[in-house]
């Protein structure tokens, strides 16, 4: 997974950034030793100088309800030093903003030594001074105005909503993440700024002027001065409580929008706890108290789906939580690194500036690769070391068992960089169990574990960049170790369902309304998908990589179907190495973002089904084009052999994408020379090899080769497959034989899982209905840019997932089976919710419903229909009357020339008819602005050839007071008020 550099508009720009204020507060609810805390400040507040005035900032959003109101005790309790006013999350309120703080001497500040006496000197970029529980920092005249990275980190956390230890702080609606920032002085403050560096001009130029006035900077901080300056060095000292003690991150949002629950700073009971200088960074490491003094819980009757306060579930006391953070400040390089522009056919991340120097260009947007400053140490040398290699370092943290695989996931980068020139681009080094670091600390890029209770991501790549030059600065990637829990690496074996589904009244299954992947709904598959900004506690600024998550999903699936076809033990070496095989994957997809390389969802069609069934080719290239990708799980067909499940080395685009971003020129080559060799590498994008399709292309769900979870050049050919691979499944657990120290509950995951996988299927070929291939190629490729999907594929897509899901000949289970879908007792215990009765016709049902849904929408009508556009011969294109016929066909099979046989419609085929009948009345009654002529004339006309058929057959061969009977009169019914109805034509 990786999130797209932090340090941009999302960080940036936003003028709600947060400020570090000069009140404590107190959530509702006094915080454990707050009311002494706030006491003793008050004391000495009566005896505290008082700063000069400062200058007014912008007046602050509303108060919570759950934030006590600011005071004298609570501003005391601050330190009497921070000049700036809470913003609205942490209680500040309405209108308020700094001010003067009356009550000190006129003399000004105390000398440089007597604030310093007997405080201990921390060296490093910035000289920081500590003396217990204070904190100073020392600050040169040409300090002011230089260029720092303020690199936020959550040390520890609460293994939930995203408060999570060892993560990057990431952008939270414009604030929280990395921030390039300076000291400024102003009079006799001392501000924290953030620097906008999205836009700029020409320095000394008028549109440097225009630029300086129509854009701002952001106040994070304001102190006053603590001293007067030293004799020699000129230096004055700043308090850096204030700074560093308040929410700068955005933690009490986070908690707001991951638990619902109304925790907020405790200010009284927040503190630095460590301060460490380098070479390169200084950083200061917090622990934060947030309290709230009643938790809620979720109201009864609520629609599932709704949101509800959750509890924090692995708190001793859920009011109380300490969240340690880490905040590294390192000065900008002196030296700015070239910047290389993007080219949309490779997919690299990118920094983008506005820069208004030349009015001539057609956009003042300018876009850069993000990337690591790779030199070589000899130009001119075809394979040289570089003056500084990428070094990775494995915190101490990391499992024994996992250390070996994790630098192998690493080093397998150096392959591309070989290629390129560099040797031993990057190196591998262990942390020691004694060092005296901490890997979270700027200049550590680092692989760390988490062990969180709900996992959110599987793994995790961010980085921190130059904003100026897009030069990776420093990057973490975090893995969570439950996805190897007990071989399988599935968390949901584990943990059960999300709280937030059971609370809300949801199945406690995964997906189980549905019958769909954990945390998916069925238009997530079928159309633009919403992992990109994905509901809970991340961003919805950030595009979300759910790779792990997926993956480890996608193990405990092809476990299921190898344990159940007797082709794996669980507990065997073989087991293991595939565990092993699973994490290489998932760490080299993360330290590639970590690198700079975006997803490329496209590179799963590089390999055809022949090549994926071959073991020594897979083993030599892979199973994919790019390890970038989400690749399913390489399972062979029933009774056949197959080749390497995972992607264990570099795609061929791998090698491209690392060439674009890192290759460079000999010494003394000119601009144009770079221009004219990166057009030359980002000109074969038409190699298939290298085709290359992203996250943008996933959301708007046009192209169906850019999609998550498929393999192979042939997608009629995989969704076959995997399907067969389903239903075989499902026939071999009516009679497994399970041994005696295993409980019946593996069955019901493993069905789980087949029916994710199902429903994943009938995307890839949902996505083939009106699809049009979106190439990035630009002129002289000799391929046109939008190309239709055939006709023919589209007609048998349509085929294939309309009588898997849709007929009565589509996935089915017998009784038996069913009879044997006990749940995992233990689980149950914990998690209320979790049905003992396995009904495994419901999620059926709702998986078809969704298929049913799919294919009847006005969006789906518009998508072939503009399809059909783009063919020289409309007749060539799939038409909607095939479509509905098909829809008819399927869903009423039983109707048949001879009438319905044995008189009987199966319960479960009664439920989906009618919900076809049910949609077919809708369509007719309400159209809205978005129904298609055609669609509306076509649907009119299916309704009455389907009533027809109904009526034909209600009389043969049914028993009159049958269920069957009573469907079809219902039906009958229906369509005939539906079409004799007058229409509501909403906007027409």
């Amino acid at each position: 997974m990786r999130i797209r550099p932090l340090t941009r508009r999302a960080a940036l720009s936003a003028a709600s950034t947060v400020l570090l204020g000069a009140c404590a507060q107190l959530p509702t609810g006094e915080a454990p030793g707050g009311q002494a805390a706030a006491a003793s400040a008050a004391a000495s507040a009566a005896k505290a100088p008082a700063p000069a005035a400062a200058t007014t900032a912008p007046a602050t959003a509303a108060a919570p309800t759950n934030a006590a109101a600011p005071g004298p005790a609570a501003s005391a309790a601050n330190g009497g030093t921070a000049r700036l006013a809470l913003p609205a999350a942490l209680g500040a309120p309405p209108g308020s903003a700094p001010g003067p703080m009356a009550g000190g001497p006129p003399s000004g500040p105390p000398p440089f030594a007597t604030v310093i006496k007997d405080a201990r000197r921390i060296d490093g970029p910035l000289v920081f001074w500590q003396k217990d529980d204070k904190v100073w920092i020392e600050l040169l005249p040409a300090q002011f105005g230089k260029l720092f990275l303020l690199s936020p980190k959550i040390k520890s956390g609460i293994g939930e909503a995203f408060v999570l230890g060892g993560l990057m702080a990431l952008p939270f609606n414009g604030t929280g993440g990395a921030q390039v920032v300076e000291f400024v002085r102003v009079h006799n403050q001392v501000r924290l700024q953030a620097r906008n560096t999205e836009v700029l001009a020409a320095a000394g130029t008028p549109e440097a002027r225009a630029v300086a006035d129509s854009y701002s900077n952001s106040l994070l901080a304001s102190v006053p001065v603590g001293s007067q300056p030293h004799p020699d060095r000129k230096s004055v000292l700043v308090e850096a409580n204030p700074i560093f003690l308040g929410d700068m991150i955005g933690i009490g949002a986070m908690l707001q929008r991951g638990l619902r629950q109304g925790y907020g700073l405790d200010r009284g009971n927040t503190l630095i706890t460590a301060v460490r200088g380098s070479a390169v960074a200084t950083t200061v490491e917090t622990q934060a108290h947030y309290f709230t003094g009643g938790v809620s819980s979720a109201p009864q009757g609520l629609m599932p789906g709704m949101p509800v306060p959750q509890i924090p579930r692995y708190l001793p006391d859920a009011r109380s939580m300490l969240v340690s953070l880490s905040y590294s400040l390192a000065p900008l390089p002196e030296m700015p690194m070239k910047a290389r522009r993007a080219d949309p056919r490779v997919g690299l991340f990118t920094t983008t500036v506005l820069d208004f120097s030349d009015e001539l260009a057609r956009t003042p947007r300018q876009r850069f690769v993000t990337r690591w400053r790779l030199e070589k140490k000899d130009p001119e040398a075809a394979l040289s070391d570089p003056v500084k290699p990428i070094t990775f370092w494995i915190d101490r943290n990391v499992p024994l068992a996992w250390r070996e695989t994790t630098r192998a996931a690493i080093l397998e980068w150096n392959k591309a960089f070989e290629k390129i020139g560099f040797r031993d681009a990057i190196k591998v080094e262990q942390q020691p169990d004694d060092a005296k670091f901490d890997t979270l600390d700027y200049g550590y890029a680092s692989v760390r574990w988490m062990m969180n209770a709900e996992p959110a991501f599987g793994a995790i790549g961010p980085s921190h960049i130059d904003p100026r030059t897009g030069e990776i600065l420093d990057a973490d990637i975090a893995f969570e170790g439950m996805t190897t829990r007990g071989i399988r690496g599935l968390r949901s074996q584990v943990l059960g369902a999300p709280r937030a589904a059971l609370s809300a009244g949801a199945a406690a299954e995964p997906g189980a309304a549905q019958g769909l992947p954990p945390g998916h709904s069925f238009a997530r598959i079928f159309e633009p998908p919403a992992a990109l900004a994905d509901s809970g506690a991340l961003p919805p600024e950030l595009a979300r990589c759910m790779h792990g998550e997926f993956m480890a999903e996608q193990v405990g699936y092809a476990m299921s179907v190898l344990e159940a076809r007797g082709e794996l033990e669980p507990d065997s070496p073989v087991a293991q190495q595939f565990v092993q095989d699973y994490v290489k994957e998932a760490l080299m997809h993360e330290v590639g973002h970590a690198l700079g390389l975006r997803h490329n969802f496209r590179a799963s069609r590089a390999y055809t089904e022949a090549q994926l069934a071959d073991a020594e080719f897979t083993r030599a290239y892979g199973t994919t084009g790019s390890v970038m990708e989400y690749n399913a799980v390489n399972l062979p067909r029933p009774g056949q052999s197959g080749g390497m499940p995972f992607q264990t080395t570099l795609g061929p685009y791998d090698y491209w994408a690392v060439e674009y971003a890192y290759k460079t020129l000999p010494a003394g080559a000119k601009a144009e020379d770079e221009k004219a060799e990166l057009q030359r590498i980002a000109e074969r994008s038409k190699d298939p090899l290298l085709a290359f399709g992203t996250d943008e292309d996933v959301l708007f769900g046009l192209d169906p080769e850019i999609i998550q979870g498929d393999l192979g050049a042939d997608p009629l050919a995989f969704a076959a497959k995997r399907l067969e691979i389903a239903r075989d499944l499902f026939k071999r657990q009516e009679t497994r034989e399970l041994p005696a120290d295993r409980d019946y509950a593996v069955l019901r995951r493993s069905l789980n899982y087949a029916l994710n996988d199902v429903a994943r299927s009938l995307g890839v070929l949902a996505r083939q209905l009106g699809g049009v291939r979106t190439l990035r190629d630009f002129p002289g490729s000799g391929r046109e840019p939008l190309q239709p999907v055939s006709g023919a594929v589209q007609r048998q897509s349509l085929e294939l997932m309309s009588k898997a899901a849709l007929s009565a000949e589509g996935l089915s289970l017998t009784p038996a089976l069913q009879r044997r879908l006990a749940p995992d007792f233990l689980d149950r215990a914990e998690l209320i919710g979790d049905a003992g009765d396995f009904v495994l016709p419901q999620r059926l049902l709702g998986l078809q419903m969704a298929v049913l849904n799919f294919l009847m929408s006005d969006g789906l009508a518009a998508r072939v229909q503009d399809s059909a556009t783009k063919f020289d011969k409309p007749s060539e294109a799939l038409q909607l009357s095939e479509l509905y016929q098909r829809l008819s066909d399927d869903v009423w099979s039983e109707l048949g020339t001879g009438g319905i046989k044995g008189g009987v419609i199966r319960p479960e085929r009664r439920e989906l008819q009618r919900g076809h009948v049910n949609r077919l009345a809708a369509a007719l009654l309400r159209l809205t602005p978005q129904t298609r002529a055609d669609a509306r004339g076509l649907t009119r006309l299916h309704a009455r050839r389907l009533l027809s058929r109904l009526e034909a057959a209600q009389g043969r061969g049914v028993r009159a007071d049958s269920d069957t009977a009573v469907h079809l009169a219902d039906s009958i019914d229906t369509l005939r008020q539906a079409l004799a109805a007058p229409m509501l034509r909403l906007g027409l």
